[in-house]
Parts: C-alpha cells; structure tokens; sequence
C-alpha cells in the first residue's frame, strides 16, 4: 500500500491514531495499539508507518515477525525483536540470553509450570527488565508482525508489556489476522488482555481508497470497467494492488484520455492466481531459490540460504536483487523477508510435500553443520520427521540437553518421534529414553517422567543408566506431592548393587527430605545426621546440603534458636559449584524465613536481598517463594502494604508453579484486618479452590487455616474457630506437627480457650509458648509467653511486658492486641483513664496499618467495659493523593524522579523488578498520574516547595 504525505490510501483514521499513539510514548506516557485485519488487509504496512512515526517522534525502533515455523519455540518473537543473542557486544542482552539459555534450570523438576502452556518466568523477568533498560536510554518502540504465529511465551512477555506500558516512554504495536483464522483470536484476545488497549480493525478500503489506489498502480484516473473489476477485491489492498499490477504486465489497461480502463471481457482471476503470475515472470533459478526461501520460513539470512543451497553467497545476490526488484522479497536488517506472507505461502505449496520433508530435512542439516541454535535445527526437524530418520536420533543425542534447557516442550516432541523410528534395542534408545523424562520433567509433566523412567529402568541393562533414573523417579514422585513414593525410591535406590557409593550417600541424604516431608521428623534427624558425616567425608556438597537442611529444618521445628540457625546458616555457606543452582536458592530462602521466625529482621532483608537475583534467574517454584517470603517478612512488621506489593508480584508465577494459596491467604488476612470482607473471600475462594502440590507449599498450609479461622471469628463465630485452630494444634496440618506449626497463635487459642471456659487447654498452650521462648530468648517469642501468661493470670503487666517484646521485635499488630487486652483487664478494675491511654496506642498502631476491623474491635471491647473512646478511624481503604503513598512508594517515587529505571531501582533498594514495576502501579493509581513523567514532576516539585520553606 502506498503512502501519501505522512499516511496510507484509506487509512487516514489509523493514521491519526498511531501519530498521537507515538506522540504521547515519546512523552513518556507509554501506549499499546494491536492491528487486527485480514490477510492483505495492510496490517505490516500500517505497521510500516507506525515505524516511521515513531522514528520521527524521536523513538529508537525495534521489528519483529512471529514466524509459524517458529511457534514452539518458547521466546522466538521477543528475542528476535530485541536482539537477545548470547553473542551480542551488548551486556545486558547477553545477560538476558543467558537466563533465557536457562541453565539454572535444566532437570528442575516442573521448571516450566505445571502445563504444556507454561513458561518460564525467569526469562519473563529478564526480558521485561530489558525493555526497562532500553526506555531508560530513551522512548523505545516495539513492532510486532503476524501475531497469530507468535509462541505462547512471547504473548506472556507481550501481556505484561501491554499491562504496564503506560509506566515507560513505550509503544507497542503488534498486529495479527482476523478472520478467516477465528481460532487465533480466540488464543490471542485474552492472552493479550486487550480490553483497555487501542485496537486498529482495517477495514475494507472504501470505494474512493480503492480508486486512489488503482491510479497509483496505473499511473493515472481508473475508469468504469477498472473499478468494477476492482470490486471483485472486496476492498482489499493486496488484491487491488496484484489485480492492478497484473493488468499492467498484461498489457490489459489502455490509457484514453488520461483514463485508465482494461479492455474489455478481460476476466477477474482470484489472488492466488494473481500472486502466480508475479511469480511466473521470474528465471526458474530465482523461482527454486525462493522455493527454498520459503521452507526456511518468513524471514532468512541471505547465509542461511546459501548454506542450504550449497552456493557462495556472492552467487546468491543478483537472485535476491531480481527477487526484490519483482516485489516479492524486502530487507528487514540482515534477513530477507517475504513482502506478503501469501506470497511465500504460495511458494510453499508449489513444492510437493515429499521434496519440502526433504528440504526440511536439508535445512536442519546445514543448519546443524553450520553451528545454529539447536532450537533452529528443531523447526525444520519437526516438519521433517520421519524423513529425518538416522540423522534425528544421532542430532538428539549431541544436543537434546541443550535442547532442553531452551525448548523442553520442543526437545520432547522430536524424541518422541526419534524413539517412533529407532530400534528399541539400539544403544542410543535408552539415552533417548533418558533425554524425554527430563525433557517431561522440565515441562511439568511429572507422572509421565516418572512412568518413562520406570520403563526405561525395568528394561535397560546398561548399569550406567539405573542411577539417572532411578533420580528422575524421585524427583518426579517428590515433585509431585508423594514423599512416600520418593522415600520407597531412595530406600531401593541405597540397597542397590548397580548404585555407586557417592550416588548412595546422596539417595540417602534425600531419603531424609522425604522423611521431613512425612512428618517424622525423628526418623529424618537420625538419616541426616548419619548422612552428614558421610557426605563430610565425601566432601560431596549436595548431599551434606541436604543433611544440613533438614537437621535445621526439624531443630527450627521444635526448639527454635541459636544451635538451628547456625546448622541452616552453615549449609548455605556450600559454594555455588558445589550444589545445584535451585538447591541453593531454596537453602537461602530458608534461611530467611528463619531470620524472620526470630525476628532478626535485618539479617532476613539481608538474606532476601542476596537471593533475589539468584530467585530470579533461576524461576520455577522458587519466584513466588521469595515474593511469599518478603510479603511474611513486611506484614509481620506492619508494612502491609508492601506485603500486599509483594503479594501480587507472586501470585501470577505462584498460579503456575503451585504456591499460591500461602499468599491468597496473607491477602485474606490483611483484607479481614481492614475490614474489607469481599476482598478477603475472593481471596479465600481463590486459596480454596488452587492446589498446592510442592512440598514446599505444604509447610504453609497455616496461613489458609489462620485465613480461615479469622474469618470465622471476623463473622461472629468464634466456636468454630477455636475448635478448627485447637484440632489443627493438637493433630497436626497434612503431616506436620501443629504444636510447631501453630505456635506462635497460642495467644489467640489460650484467648479463646478462656472465652469457652477450657482453662485446661489454656494452660497447655501457655506452656507451649514458654517453652518455645525458652529456647530462642527470641522477642516474639517471649511476648507470646508474656501474653499468654497475662491473659491466663489476668495480669495487665505482664501484657505490657509483652508489647514491650513486640515493639523490639517489631510485631506491631502483636504489641497492639497487647495493649487492647491490657486495657480491657484495667477497666475491669476501674482504671478508666489508664485503659484509655492503652487503648490509643492501640489505636495508633492500627490506624498506622489501616486495621479497621481490629480498630472497630478493641474500641467495642472496651465500650463493653465502660470505656469511651473517641476513636480515629485509619484511613479509607480507596485512598488518593501524596498522603496514601507507603514509605515504600515514596522513596521509588524518589529514585523514578531520579531517571532510574526500574531494574536500577530494584537493584539499589534490594528488592525485585516486578516489586518495583507494581509498585510504581500503586503510586500512579493514588496520585492519578498516567506516566513516570508526571510521578518526577510531583517529586521535584515538593521537593522545591520544602526547599523554599
């Protein structure tokens, strides 16, 4: 389609559209635009002038082209379009090909969610931060072509761009068909979440659009006959065009008084036709190059190409000069791209199906000669088979592991039709047979991994392969949710002939997790500690890992303190080549979640600071694990905001990688403190109706339980929530001890017990508390004692005593209920002003952390008891303005102003990018603000009010 002054023939609403789109990204107010038409529609040339806008505008402009070949490869589209390439000069693309290679992650068990669907968002992660470091040089925009070809993994990466676009100097345009492939808008439209997105639908050209068009094909006005012949197009700009274009080789237009018009009984051919004719005036060896061309797919390097015909690339030039001067290929930087993908589709179809497996097959060779990217091999493989036969199976043997830790998905269909042809008595069918249970274990497909390795074990009798397998068993079983199955398999794996000694010290060491998982935590004490002195005579560190682990793990359990901390601060000193990248992730976040146990609140932020990168980069489980760990870490310190923050930086990975009902539940907790009951139940019914299968998940099934035993109190129903906490206390939660689990609530249930005249059980709990503060001397601890004992002795010292703990610890919703009970027992005794003075501290507290529900509930308590209060209520949860921002948000504010991006300003205040992209959500929410643009200006601008005061 041609261009007029700035726009297209037709287009000129589009236009206006995408010129004030690029005006207002170049501002700094980011915009997201999808174009949606029909195939020749003009979806790449609007895109075309979306580009030119943009440069004019004074944006840095990146392409990219989602290729159908290319549609299992997860990231194809976005790493294309931003030029990740581990060669690049370019560090931080570099950096970003690295994750994206995802070492870290190769036979992590579910390393791609729990669904064929998945990804991962550890290269999530690093893409978006990408895109951040380029808006921070400068308003960037992304144009992306034939979205109904794009991956899953790129439309996520997409999804989240367009969800946040409005925070950078961005503009995104993507654009893809519509009809006649209804079933990819179907895929595209909520992946996309297009609904506050501008959507460009190109319409059929009106009649006037359709005769501009014609006379700048013809060279001049068309006449009757050409525009009713045009008609036949249905308004659509490739046919126009090709009809036009094609009449005039023809010699089928006759010029008459500055009138074109075709002679008459010349007939309407349809568009592949006329894309046939183009093509016949070609040389055959151009025609054959391009034939090639097409089976490489929408885009190739002219090296590409050569390598696959077997030709110099000189050689190769005057054929892409012709191919480009018949219209039919352009350049997009150093590829070769078809100008309409009908055209290279005609192509395509003109090469009988034998001869295209075969050129398939030819590419993927040449390919793989030339050194290309394993997953850029597989493209062509997958089409190929069964034509690629011997050369499949002997390419999946050298690069199936490579493949893996790319493609899982990918690496798993091509063994799949490698072990279709190769003879199961064949020496490479058990490492074939290997590759796909990792391959399954990496997609999430654990019951199938562990099925593939137990037939695989069963049948090889090569003594090498028992011991992969026997692991990929156990992790599978494990990952699974069945520690039984993992520990039989450890069990038989030690008593094992055919195991070597260092690979036995190992199963033993994780027969240990397993019996930890179980619950029988002696039984786990006594296997680790013999494994450790094993594994420490080994000197072999993923074994002494996990012995270390589960010996602080159980010790933490049942007598928190000093002696677990040092065994769990001991294992995470293992050095990085030592253990699995994973491993020593998950040693790190324990560790962390043990410094908050303790209250050692400095050491925790410490810990999480030095994980993060490590979280980030390696993904799976471990990502929502962290968030979870931060928000346990800010909502024990009354920063419920930024728990909520972190919460919802979770809950997305946690979704796909079974970890989300522990943060559901924390954002249950707070809504319920705030009084926000239909907040808490969306959150409830969400925890209720996810299912968390890690075992790690499984040692935060408290926090549902405490979810819903408040809200049970919350809506009048005490009973139940004292015989649901007492039961879980006394019968444990899944297999872990509820005495350990469900300590630190011992205050609530000695409340309660009391309130239902159980003093029996009172004192039990009490006891509990004071045995537990015993052996930590920790501040938390010892206020729960302290409470517990005052509640029991009716003893309002004891309670002050108690918040005097909490505020050193800091426990601030704790030191709060403190008082309100303190100054319920004064009352009692006729201490009115001494219990008013209680009940405003209280106040205070809870008014700091918006818990009006807690608020509303001290001040009745103590009504009940004679005491007026003029209560202030905290603040209204729909907060607007400077005011409502967290300390939090202030100081991002403040690095925003500063020109940082947001990667930048996760790295200096130690927390993650996505942390820092939803909080900078939050600040433009409260100051209805559209861009950061506006968030510096506000910053810069209180600051030189104060600076005058």
């Amino acid at each position: 389609m041609d261009q007029f002054a700035g726009c297209l023939v037709g287009r000129e609403t589009e236009t206006a559209a995408l010129k004030e789109l690029a005006a207002s990204a170049s501002s700094g107010v980011g915009q997201a635009a999808f174009v949606v038409g029909e195939p020749g529609a003009g979806k790449t040339a609007v895109l075309g002038l979306a580009a030119s806008m943009a440069q004019r505008a004074g944006m840095r402009v990146l392409h990219g082209a989602a290729q159908e070949l290319e549609q299992h490869f997860p990231f194809a589209l976005m790493s294309a379009c931003l030029g990740v390439d581990a060669t690049s000069a370019d560090a931080s693309r570099a950096r970003v090909a690295e994750v994206l290679r995802g070492d870290a992650r190769y036979g992590l068990p579910g390393a791609q969610g729990a669904s064929a669907g998945a990804v991962d968002f550890a290269t999530v992660e690093a893409m978006l931060a990408l895109v951040d470091e380029l808006c921070a040089q400068g308003p960037l925009a992304l144009l992306l072509d034939d979205l109904q070809w794009a991956d899953p993994a790129s439309l996520l990466v997409l999804q989240r761009l367009a969800r946040t676009v409005q925070q950078l100097p961005l503009l995104v345009v993507g654009a893809y068909r519509s009809a006649p492939q209804a079933r990819d808008i179907d895929r595209l439209s909520p992946s996309l979440g297009m609904r506050d997105q501008t959507v460009l639908e190109l319409a059929p050209l009106s009649p006037p659009a359709v005769s501009a068009l014609l006379a700048d094909v013809c060279g001049t006005k068309p006449g009757p006959r050409l525009r009713r012949m045009a008609d036949k197009a249905a308004g659509n700009p490739l046919y126009v065009k090709e009809l036009a274009a094609a009449l005039v080789r023809e010699e089928a237009i006759e010029v008459c008084g500055g009138i074109a018009e075709v002679i008459v009984g010349c007939p309407v051919p349809p568009l592949t036709k006329l894309i046939a004719h183009r093509l016949r005036y070609l040389r055959e060896e151009v025609l054959q190059a391009l034939r090639v061309a097409s089976v490489l797919g929408a885009g190739c390097t002219v090296a590409d190409l050569a390598t696959v015909l077997d030709r110099p690339t000189h050689e190769l030039l005057s054929i892409v000069t012709e191919a480009e001067a018949a219209g039919i290929l352009r350049e997009v930087g150093d590829r070769l791209v078809f100008r309409h993908d009908l055209i290279r589709q005609a192509l395509y179809d003109a090469v009988p199906g034998s001869v295209r497996a075969m050129l398939h097959l030819k590419t993927a060779q040449a390919l793989a000669t030339a050194g290309a990217a394993p997953e850029r091999v597989a493209e062509h493989l997958l089409v190929a088979a069964p034509a690629a036969g011997e050369f499949l199976t002997a390419w999946l043997v050298e690069s199936a592991a490579q493949l893996t830790t790319r493609a899982p998905a990918m690496a798993l269909q091509l063994i799949d039709q490698a072990l279709a042809l190769a003879d199961p008595h064949d020496a490479c069918h058990d490492h074939l047979q290997w590759r796909r249970a990792i391959a399954q274990l990496s997609c999430g497909h654990l019951a199938e991994a562990e099925e593939t390795a137990r037939c695989a074990l069963a049948r090889t009798r090569d003594l090498a392969w028992k011991c992969p397998l026997r692991w990929i068993i156990v992790h599978a079983t494990y990952a699974r949710g069945r520690p039984d199955l993992a520990l039989t398999e450890t069990r038989l794996a030690c008593s094992s002939q055919d195991i070597p000694a260092i690979e036995t010290i190992r199963f033993q060491a994780f027969s240990a997790v397993c019996l930890f998982a179980l619950g029988k935590l002696s039984q786990a004490e006594d296997v680790a500690a013999t494994t450790r002195c094993a594994a420490e005579a080994e000197d072999d560190g993923p074994a002494l890992a996990y012995a270390l682990h589960i010996l602080a793990a159980k010790r933490f359990l049942e007598a928190p303190g000093t002696p677990a901390l040092e065994l769990a601060q001991q294992a995470t000193r293992l050095t990085p080549q030592t253990i699995h990248p994973a491993q020593r992730v998950a040693l790190q976040l324990a560790l962390a979640n043990s410094y908050i146990e303790l209250d050692r609140t400095d050491d925790a932020h410490r810990t999480l600071a030095s994980t993060r990168k490590a979280a980030e980069y390696t993904g799976g489980f471990l990502l929502p694990w962290y968030h979870l760990s931060c928000a346990l870490l800010a909502f024990n310190t009354g920063r419920w905001d930024d728990a909520l923050t972190e919460i919802e930086a979770g809950l997305e990975p946690g979704e796909h990688f079974a970890m989300s009902r522990a943060l559901r539940a924390v954002a249950a907790i707070i809504a319920l403190h705030r009084g926000q009951p239909n907040a808490a139940s969306t959150h409830l019914t969400a925890a209720d109706a996810a299912t968390d299968t890690t075992t790690i998940a499984w040692f935060y099934e408290y926090l549902p339980l405490c979810a819903d035993v408040f809200a049970d109190g919350a809506q009048g129903n005490p009973e139940r929530a004292y015989t649901r906490l007492a039961t879980a206390f006394d019968h444990g939660i899944g297999h872990l001890p509820g005495q350990s689990i469900l300590c630190f609530l011992t205050p609530d249930l000695v409340r309660l017990a009391l309130a239902h005249g159980d003093t029996t059980n009172a004192h039990r709990y009490a006891r509990a508390a004071q045995q537990r503060a015993d052996h930590s001397n920790g501040p938390y601890h010892l206020g729960d004692a302290y409470r517990c004992q005052g509640l029991l002795t009716q003893d309002p010292d004891l309670l002050l005593e108690a918040a005097r703990c909490y505020r050193h610890a800091p426990r601030p919703l704790n030191e709060a209920h403190s008082y309100t009970d303190a100054a319920e027992l004064l009352a009692q005794r006729h201490m009115p002003l001494e219990a008013n003075t209680l009940l405003d501290r209280a106040l205070t507290i809870y008014n700091r952390m918006d818990a009006a529900w807690d608020a509303s509930r001290a001040t009745s308590r103590l009504r009940a008891v004679a005491v007026r209060h003029n209560a202030r209520r905290p603040r209204d949860g729909a907060r607007n303005g400077w005011e409502a921002l967290t300390n939090t948000e202030r100081v991002v504010a403040d690095h925003v102003a500063a020109g940082q991006s947001n990667p930048e300003i996760a790295t200096r205040i130690f927390i993650s990018r996505r942390t820092v992209s939803t909080h900078v959500s939050h600040i433009l929410q409260k100051l209805r603000m559209t861009s950061r643009v506006e968030i510096a200006a506000e910053v810069i601008r209180r600051q030189n009010r104060d600076r005058s005061r």
